[in-house]
């Protein structure tokens, strides 16, 4: 299904025909289907709508780099536009900052009572001192080598060495959404966290190196109302890499009987 959001293309499913309505929020460059067997699984409660971001899937490429206050306006115009006002909020990864954001704002349009976040962003990486000094010397680096009078001396190693950091994610992506990854991805969402008011269960990969289970267990203990579920055997995305583990939970959450597939 296609619609149209502040000028882009939208696409977007819509599964199930449960009484309650449940918003999926999808990762960074992960269009929805790639999570054909979770929107599956929640359409067996829910009326599931799912929707590509912004330069993601069957969505347009926005024309200027997004920040998070930008994927949280354009979340709430699809609501809008397809009468959504109240809706249990499943994320996972990049979803997971706006789904805070969301969810922390008391003056929000879209109710939510309960929500489900699967290997959620919005804890920044913890940096060893280490880490520190060599982000300063890379710093001096990209200035030299972005400078009219020192890039013909430094530019070819800045490049080397910009590439070299840089994340699969960052190299994959247009310009326009390196710069937007760059404006979102070290967001701290944490002094929001305490404001959730809803039911939150956090499903989290033991294995997951993006997000590690070490957020999951600080989430949990943000998060006024919530509760860890670990995937074992499982990276940043547990239902591809432990389905059976991963199923169980969703189904005893949301007392679903058990399917055999």
């Amino acid at each position: 299904m296609k619609t149209t959001i502040r000028g882009l293309s939208v696409h977007y499913e819509v599964l199930g025909q449960g009484p309650e309505t449940a918003l999926f929020l999808h990762g960074w460059a992960a269009p929805v289907t790639a999570y054909q067997p979770v929107l599956a699984l929640l359409a067996r409660r829910f009326r599931v709508v799912a929707f590509d971001m912004p330069g993601v899937g069957g969505t347009d490429e926005p024309p200027a780099p997004l920040t998070l206050d930008d994927y949280v306006a354009f979340t709430l115009d699809f609501c809008r536009e397809l009468g959504i006002d109240r809706a249990a909020v499943v994320c996972h990864s990049h979803g997971g900052r706006i789904a805070v954001r969301l969810l922390s704002d008391s003056g929000c349009p879209l109710r939510c009572g309960r929500a489900i976040f699967i290997d959620a962003a919005g804890i920044p990486p913890r940096r060893s001192a280490g880490w520190k000094l060599r982000q300063r010397a890379y710093r001096l680096l990209r200035a030299l080598g972005t400078a009219r009078l020192t890039a013909p001396l430094f530019a070819e190693r800045y490049e080397v060495v910009r590439d070299r950091r840089s994340s699969a994610d960052y190299r994959a992506a247009t310009p326009v959404m390196r710069a937007t990854l760059s404006n979102v991805v070290s967001a701290d969402l944490r002094p929001l966290m305490p404001a959730v008011t809803a039911e939150v269960l956090l499903v989290w990969g033991e294995n997951d190196t993006a997000t590690p289970l070490s957020d999951g267990q600080e989430m949990e203990r943000l998060l006024p109302n919530a509760g860890l579920a670990v995937v074992q055997k499982a990276g940043h995305f547990p239902f591809a890499d432990n389905w059976p583990q991963f199923k169980g939970i969703l189904e005893s959450y949301l007392g679903l009987k058990t399917d055999s597939d």
